[in-house]
């Protein structure tokens, strides 16, 4: 009997504590503005090597 209770309590526990609240503290951490900045900047980096591809690009049809 004491088993089936220890047992229910720690799956209660368990079911207790949903990916929803792990998703909101991970979402609201200390950091969240610098690693918020952090992601735009990787944004930006990647549309200026797209960039910077297109111009090489149109540079070496240019040259050819």
């Amino acid at each position: 009997m004491f088993r089936v209770l220890i047992i229910s309590l720690l799956v209660f526990m368990i079911a207790a504590c949903s990916d929803d609240q792990i998703d909101k503290v991970q979402k609201d951490h200390v950091w969240k503005q610098q690693t918020d900045m952090i992601d735009k900047a990787k944004g930006v980096e990647s549309m200026l090597n797209d960039a910077a591809a297109l111009q090489q690009q149109k540079i070496n049809e240019q040259t050819q």
